[in-house]
Parts: structure tokens; sequence; C-alpha cells
């Protein structure tokens, strides 16, 4: 599943430009005085001014598997990265996959992900130019199993790993929605709520082009036509 745009709200867009456009060095590809749209691979990024709601989520971006020491390093210069017991890196053997986390201004979640059967490739330094796509999608619902039956039957994106009654991932290796139950979980490797805040994705997979929006409790996808 290719993640292709994701459209979030925020409290201060000014904060927000300056963290990725200053701090990481992030491509703006269109602004105006309501949002920044930034481009991040192959995926694009979107935040909105809403000043009325300090809103949050959870993200994840896909880099080389091999690059992630490097890719915590990277991180460590610009922002502080979130430490754990297992330490800066955290480990996901059943998804064959590496992480690091930090916070944004938002207070957004961020992830770097390196999955092995993704790209696998160890580049020798680390820059913007290996954060590949947006990978991942925090999707906090009422109910987990009712919300992922839906993706699947309007997108054919498929369940990815094992589910619960308040987790479970949907897509591939390449970009996934994580689906939670938002009464119970909280967004690791952090104690914050995963509270619901008005969404928007751009995704891709098998069956075509679509788009999911969060909002309000309900979740809606429909088909998007692409430009020729």
């Amino acid at each position: 599943m290719k993640i292709k745009h994701l459209k979030l709200d925020c409290a201060n867009l000014e904060e927000q430009k300056y963290f990725y456009t200053k701090k990481f060095d992030f491509d703006i590809v269109e602004e105006s005085d309501e949002s920044i749209t930034l481009k991040v691979g192959a995926s694009l990024l979107t935040f909105t001014e809403n000043r009325l709601k300090k809103s949050y989520y959870h993200f994840a971006f896909n880099i080389p598997y091999g690059a992630m020491e490097m890719a915590a390093e990277w991180v460590h210069k610009k922002v502080d990265v979130i430490v754990t017991d297992a330490g800066e890196i955290q480990e996901f053997p059943k998804w064959e996959a590496r992480s690091v986390y930090f916070l944004d201004p938002a207070g957004n979640v961020v992830e770097l992900i390196g999955r092995k059967n993704f790209d696998e490739s160890k580049p020798t330094k680390f820059s913007k130019g290996q954060l590949l796509n947006i990978s991942e999608v925090g999707l906090p619902v009422f109910q987990v199993t009712a919300a992922a039956n839906y993706i699947v039957k309007t997108s054919g994106a498929n369940q990815f790993g094992t589910s619960t009654s308040t987790f479970c991932a949907h897509g591939d290796d390449e970009g996934l929605f994580i689906i939670v139950d938002k009464a119970e979980k909280t967004w690791f490797p952090t104690d914050e709520p995963a509270k619901e805040y008005p969404l928007e994705v751009v995704f891709e997979t098998e069956e075509g082009n679509f788009k999911l929006q969060l909002e309000g409790g309900g979740m809606t996808i429909e088909p998007v036509k692409t430009k020729k």
C-alpha cells in the first residue's frame, strides 16, 4: 500500500513549518496562510492550522533497514529521541522492523522505521534523502474490528500481522494503517492517549486510489480518480 498524501491539523502552523523545514530541511511543495505541504520521499505531508484544537497524531516514515543507527544519531542532533527501557532504538522482530521515535512541536508521535522486507539497504550516511515515504498513519477508532473490516471492504488493504480487539494493522511493509481503540490505547512509546482528530489520507492499493477521512467518530473511504 502506498500512502501518497497525509493531511493533518495543527494548532500552530509556524511552529510546524520551522521544525520540519529548518530542523529537518523538508522541501515545501505548497504553502498558504492556513496550510503547508511538505515532500517526504514519495509522499506528501500537509499541516493545516486549527487553533481551536491542539491536535496530535501518530505517523511514521520509512527509512532503509540498515540505516537505523545512523538515523537515530541524525534525529538526536535535531530533537530529543524518545528513550525507553529498550533504549533509543525499538525492535519489532515479528515485523522485522526497527524504529526510533520523537515528538514534533504539535505533540505528534513521529517514527522513523526500517523494514527489512521493504528496503534492507545500508547507506553510508544518513540525510533527509533516506526518508523514503510515509510508512504509517495511526487511526484511533471506537471499534477496531469494524473499522478494519470496512477498510478491507472499501479498499482491499488487507490485515498485516496479528490483531486484537484493540489493535490491528492493515496494508503492507510499504504502507500501513495502525488501527487502535481510542478508549484503550496510547501512542507507543509515550503515555499520550490515542485521541481522534480530523485527518485525511490519499492512498493506493492494488484495487486503485482512495481517500480516507476520519472525523467526528466516523471513517469514510472513497475512490479517487488519478490524473492521466
